[in-house]
């Protein structure tokens, strides 16, 4: 008996040292997967500090062209509307954080959204907005008229950094063949405790550009590329749905001075084709409000 109880403990010893080995194997190759899956973001976080009129914020006065009026659109309800001012971005700012050189080193992307009404999908009222003016000839906005006060927003400073950004599930999933591929459940299962190991920490900022967006519902950009592709469906398929990458992601504003919730803690996501984004053609954006 004693010899075969020493026998059967060898036995799982050998055994698990083995089981070890394999796990060990599969999580190392997991994490040259991941990263090679890894794309270059551009995390921002508000600044209190003195805000200049051209540069990149959140609120105040945006500085427009000025051959531009300041936006407005036709609510649900046929109310013409002006829309409140959330973000100005300044891409002469941008261009140390973008690495991979995706997006313009000149001119100003603007943000503009219906807060009372807070659209979900694709509209008029959601618009993110590129004009390619150098900022020194843009022109400081009057509020207009027609704008309640309480939707003349506080203004802050944008600061920008780098953010090297891995998908989560749901991007994950898509790229690596989606729902059918059972494998994807059981890798990811693998990977999630061992992101911050391996150099990936969740980083806390007020938005991103670029990279992979921080999802609150499902994935995005197949919604995307349905939706793009209006009544001819049957020319969707997961490779075209790849085309579409994050532009940018503003999250609920959540500050002493002012607070901007969408939805119930929600996020702002403005999609781009990569196509469109290298063209500079930014007359296609697609946009999705997710929250809890």
């Amino acid at each position: 008996m004693n010899d075969t109880k020493k026998f059967w403990n060898l036995f799982k010893r050998h055994r698990d040292k083995e089981l070890s080995a394999v796990g060990k194997e599969k999580e190392r190759a997991l994490q040259t997967q991941l990263g090679k899956l890894v794309r270059n973001g551009i995390a921002f976080e508000f600044d209190k500090g003195k805000v200049l009129p051209r540069q990149s914020k959140f609120g105040g006065r945006p500085s427009l062209p000025t051959s531009w009026q300041w936006p407005r659109y036709t609510n649900e309800y046929g109310e013409e509307q002006f829309l409140p001012f959330l973000l100005q971005i300044n891409c002469e700012e941008l261009a140390p954080c973008d690495t991979d050189n995706l997006l313009p080193h000149e001119g100003m992307f603007y943000l503009f959204y219906d807060l009372v009404n807070q659209p979900w999908l694709n509209g008029p009222g959601a618009q993110l907005l590129y004009t390619p003016t150098p900022a020194v000839e843009l022109t400081p906005a009057e509020y207009p008229d027609g704008l309640a006060d309480t939707q003349r927003l506080h203004e802050m400073g944008v600061k920008f950094s780098n953010d090297p950004s891995i998908p989560d599930w749901d991007d994950y999933n898509s790229l690596l063949g989606g729902d059918d591929n059972a494998s994807n459940y059981t890798d990811w299962d693998i990977i999630e405790p061992q992101l911050e190991s391996w150099g990936y920490p969740t980083v806390e900022s007020d938005g991103r550009l670029l990279g992979y967006a921080r999802l609150i519902q499902n994935g995005i950009a197949e919604l995307c590329e349905s939706r793009a592709r209006g009544d001819k469906p049957e020319s969707y398929s997961p490779e075209s749905a790849r085309e579409w990458v994050l532009l940018l992601q503003l999250d609920s504003v959540d500050e002493p001075e002012i607070e901007v919730p969408f939805g119930d803690c929600g996020s702002l996501y403005f999609y781009i084709r990569q196509s469109d984004l290298k063209r500079r053609d930014f007359s296609h954006i697609q946009f999705e409000m997710q929250c809890y």
